[in-house]
């Protein structure tokens, strides 16, 4: 076979295959010659948080109320109230036998509780993608529900934010270890202003957790 006739079979198989390709992915679906149809890039939003139960068991250690009380809800405080010592991680430092576990604490409240909530808080703010000045910590509440799960409650700056975003729903999940606590929020978006992220001043922040 003469190398005139092996390109002539080449590029009918070329085509062959190339239009098998076409019928298979319509122009517009992404792998044909039409760009992919897309939804809203801002319908939805995840922030996630990672929070070390330490660092909260730190800031309730060296602030007490002052640090319980602006940061955390009422109900906040509640859910997170034990009638008990409990276990909590250790401070950032701490020596001995017990370093590296979690240990006794005579705080009224769990620390994986409230380290769980700060996360989740956290992770609301990224959802909220606020511009400068941040939300009040209390005006981002975490709520547990009569069957066991928890949602979130804005007010303030925060619910000023979910409105102008156009975000119509929220879910959190929130979940804790003895060293650490995670929390992951989405939110779905019916579309609105977009606001960029950025790191705020210690004074806008109010307080850090640790």
């Amino acid at each position: 076979m003469s190398d005139a006739s092996v390109d002539r079979i080449a590029r009918a198989l070329r085509t062959d295959t190339l239009e098998q390709v076409r019928r298979m992915f319509p122009a517009g679906d992404g792998c044909g010659t039409g760009p992919a149809p897309v939804g809203p890039s801002d319908s939805m939003r995840v922030g996630m948080d990672l929070v070390p139960v330490a660092e909260v068991a730190a800031s309730v250690e060296r602030l007490g109320r002052r640090y319980l009380y602006r940061v955390f809800t009422p109900h906040e405080r509640a859910c997170a109230r034990v009638g008990s010592p409990v276990e909590t991680a250790p401070v950032t430092g701490t020596a001995g036998p017990g370093a590296g576990r979690g240990v006794r604490s005579s705080a009224p409240y769990s620390m994986q509780s409230l380290a769980g909530r700060f996360a989740a808080k956290e992770a609301a703010v990224k959802v909220l993608r606020p511009r400068g000045a941040r939300p009040e910590w209390r005006s981002i509440e975490v709520r547990r529900v009569a069957g066991g799960w928890c949602e979130l409650r804005l007010s303030g700056l925060a619910a000023v934010l979910a409105a102008e975003a156009g975000i119509s729903t929220l879910a959190v999940s929130v979940t804790h270890e003895p060293m650490m606590a995670a929390a992951c929020v989405v939110a779905m978006s019916e579309g609105g202003a977009t606001a960029w992220h950025r790191k705020s001043s210690p004074e806008q922040e109010g307080m850090s957790h640790g």
